[in-house]
């Protein structure tokens, strides 16, 4: 077999390693950013917005003309480097989760959200209580006032995706942006992978900015109560934009290349 064959497998294996800033990937965070990325804290959920006042304020936060202060051209600095370690382990995107917070989502994650790498046993048993025989991307689950859980597919992405390393950031900014009640369908190695949720697993930052909402009337009238709702098609496109300009790393993909940015709720 190749080397990158053995390697994908190293990868797979150490996906389920504990986590220490002083083993693994030699990316800098800290112990509490990394507590911070695996565990839910104690505090209070945000008021809840709704969907186009969470939308406008993400929008604002990512428009290519607003300032890029301190903090946030730090955690890019500390993201572009990580990108470039080559002996990465899949510990890196949990813990530059904390970065990829202040980067993309003005830090609003932190605490109410985590992520966890999880193994084919795993999906297996989710795909079974859900009688479904698709194996799954990435999931949300909402874990109620406020926060959520996102758990990454380890056999999918590190061993099964065209590109590990892509797929993996790719994925995890697809799962913190916007809910997901049953998502596209994604074909890696003539097995099916969905980003999968049920009508009460969504994705990150709604459930953390808007709670566990059910689609809109106006994403249902437009046939998108899938969970790829306008905040979600709306978001997406920014936040691409941003990781192409300072991570030079694509996020759209499937069938959201339409730009929606312009199109509002109606009331």
């Amino acid at each position: 077999m190749a080397y990158g064959t053995y390697h994908r497998r190293d990868l797979y294996k150490s996906c389920s390693s504990d986590l220490s800033t002083l083993r693994g990937t030699p990316y800098p965070c800290s112990p509490y950013d990394l507590l911070s990325s695996t565990s839910i804290s104690n505090l209070s959920p945000y008021s809840a917005k709704s969907p186009d006042e969470a939308t406008v304020e993400l929008e604002r936060f990512l428009d290519p003309s607003a300032r890029i202060d301190f903090t946030v051209q730090e955690a890019i600095d500390r993201l572009q480097a990580g990108l470039l370690i080559h002996d990465w382990k899949p510990d890196l995107v949990i813990k530059a989760f904390c970065d990829l917070d202040i980067v993309f989502f003005d830090g609003k994650l932190r605490g109410k959200t985590t992520i966890h790498w999880r193994r084919k046993s795993w999906w297996i048993h989710q795909a079974r209580s859900l009688n479904g025989h698709r194996r799954e991307l990435a999931r949300t689950d909402y874990l109620g006032n406020g926060k959520a859980a996102i758990h990454l597919n380890a056999w999918g992405i590190l061993l099964d995706s065209p590109n590990a390393k892509t797929t993996m950031w790719s994925v995890v900014l697809h799962e913190m942006v916007v809910s997901s009640y049953i998502s596209v369908a994604h074909t890696i190695s003539n097995y099916t992978y969905i980003f999968f949720s049920s009508p009460t697993i969504q994705h990150a930052y709604e459930h953390v900015m808007c709670g566990n909402s059910p689609p809109t009337r106006y994403d249902k009238s437009r046939g998108w109560d899938d969970g790829h709702g306008l905040m979600f098609r709306r978001l997406i496109h920014p936040v691409h934009e941003r990781a192409l300009r300072y991570l030079n790393m694509p996020v759209i993909h499937l069938n959201y290349t339409q730009d929606h940015r312009e199109e509002k709720y109606e009331i």
